[in-house]
Parts: structure tokens; C-alpha cells; sequence
């Protein structure tokens, strides 16, 4: 008897790069794991930055020009991920694996057709 394999999971709306976005979908946002480590150290660095901003009672109108020097060389040092893979033409931090916050690495491994597979109507 031959073995059984599992369909891809290509053509399922939840499917992205060899992962699954279905526990994402149910719950956005709730697995802190699976955010995008640059992005979330930037927003640290932006929260860090606005209470600093706020302690010293900086003028609310030089706050953008202060952060945008900030950003600027935040943006510049290495990367805190080993899987960084740069992406011409993404969004920031224009990385392979960044999408909409999230590290597709983080995902879980899509293992195939399962019973949360739903047709993704965009995949002609």
C-alpha cells in the first residue's frame, strides 16, 4: 500500500510561503512570537523615544524631526534577526519574511490541505 500525502496548501486563503495565517486570522495579533523582531524593537525604540520626549518637555512640533533623526540611525544598525533576507521594493524593514508585522518564519508549517482550508478566491 502506497503512503498517503497530504495535498499543498497552495490555493488556501490561510496559506503563505510553507505557512499557516489561520490561528492568526482567528486571533490577530494575540502570538507576540510571531511578530516581526525589527518592527517590534523599532516600536519600543518609538514608545522609549515619546516618553523621553515627554519627560523633557519637548516641543510637540520638533518631536517629528527629533524622531526622523532618531529613525534614521536605529534604521541603519544591524538588524536583530538572523533570518533578515532584504526584499527590493518591500515595505519596511523590507525583508522576505516581514508581512504586515508578522515573521511568516514564526508561522506555523502549513502541513498540507487540512480541514481550515479555504480556496483563496485572488489564486488564478
Amino acid at each position: 500500500m502506497a503512503d498517503v500525502k497530504r495535498l499543498p496548501g497552495h490555493g488556501c486563503l490561510y496559506h503563505t510561503f510553507g505557512r499557516c495565517l489561520y490561528e492568526e486570522y482567528l486571533n490577530p495579533g494575540y502570538a507576540t512570537s510571531w511578530r516581526c523582531r525589527v518592527l517590534m524593537r523599532w516600536e519600543t525604540a518609538f514608545d522609549d523615544f515619546l516618553g523621553r520626549a515627554e519627560a523633557f518637555g519637548v516641543n510637540q512640533d520638533a518631536v517629528p524631526d527629533l524622531w526622523g533623526r532618531k529613525f534614521e540611525r536605529l534604521a541603519r544598525q544591524a538588524f536583530d534577526c538572523e533570518e533578515y533576507i532584504y526584499c527590493h521594493g518591500a515595505d519596511v524593514p523590507a525583508c522576505l519574511h516581514a508581512m504586515d508585522g508578522l515573521c511568516r518564519n514564526s508561522l506555523p508549517s502549513c502541513d498540507g490541505r487540512c480541514r481550515h482550508y479555504v480556496i483563496d478566491k485572488n489564486d488564478d
